[in-house]
C-alpha cells in the first residue's frame, strides 16, 4: 500500500497519469545535418548518428520521450572557414502529442529542451582559393537545446524519429532524422 501511495504522489508531482505504461525503447541510426557557426564564414555539415529514444505515455494522445544520441560529421566550410571533424553526445527531453491529420497518419509531434558536448578535431583552416593554410588547436562546446521532433510510426515496431535543435551559446543547429525499431 505505501509503494502504491508513493508511484501516485510521484506521478502527481511529475504531472503523469498514476496508471501510465511502462517504458518502451526504440534503437536506430540515420543521417545528421547540421549548420556550424564558424567565425567567418558559416560551414554545412553532414554525417551520421545512433540514437536511443526512450517513450512513456501519460494522458492519452500525450507521451514523454527521451532521446539520447552520438553522431560523427565532417564540415563543408566556405572560402577563409573551417574544414574540421565534429563528434556529438546529445540528449534531449521531448513531450510529446499525437497528432491525428487523418485515421492512417498519426505522428507524435514534440517540444523540448536538452544538453548536447560537441568535440571538433582535424581542423584546417581554408584561404579564399579553398587551400589549407593552417590548422586550429582542438576545440569543445557544451550546449543547451532547444528541440522540436516528431515520430511517425511506418508499423508495429518501425518508426522515423525527425528532431531539429538549436544550441547555445555557440548557435550550432542540427537536423536529425533517424529509423527507429521498437526493442519492447
Amino acid at each position: 500500500m505505501k509503494t502504491w501511495v508513493r508511484r501516485v504522489w510521484l506521478a502527481a508531482a511529475l504531472g503523469l497519469a498514476p496508471t501510465c505504461g511502462a517504458w518502451r525503447l526504440s534503437v536506430g541510426g540515420g543521417l545528421l545535418a547540421g549548420i556550424v557557426p564558424a567565425p567567418s564564414p558559416a560551414a554545412t555539415a553532414l554525417g551520421w548518428q545512433f540514437a536511443g529514444q526512450w517513450t512513456r505515455e501519460g494522458y492519452v494522445g500525450q507521451r514523454w520521450l527521451v532521446d539520447l544520441t552520438a553522431g560523427q560529421f565532417a564540415t563543408r566550410p566556405g572560402a577563409g572557414g573551417l574544414l574540421e571533424r565534429g563528434r556529438e553526445l546529445g540528449g534531449l527531453v521531448l513531450w510529446e502529442r499525437r497528432v491525428p491529420f487523418s485515421y492512417a497518419f498519426r505522428p507524435w509531434v514534440g517540444v523540448g529542451a536538452g544538453v548536447t558536448h560537441y568535440r571538433f578535431d582535424d581542423r584546417l583552416r581554408l584561404n579564399a582559393n579553398g587551400y589549407a593554410v593552417g590548422t586550429s588547436p582542438d576545440d569543445s562546446e557544451n550546449d543547451a537545446d532547444l528541440g522540436i521532433g516528431a515520430n511517425i510510426p511506418l508499423g508495429r515496431s518501425w518508426s522515423i524519429g525527425i528532431t531539429a535543435q538549436t544550441g547555445f551559446p555557440s548557435h550550432l543547429s542540427t537536423f536529425g532524422v533517424t529509423v527507429l525499431w521498437r526493442l519492447f
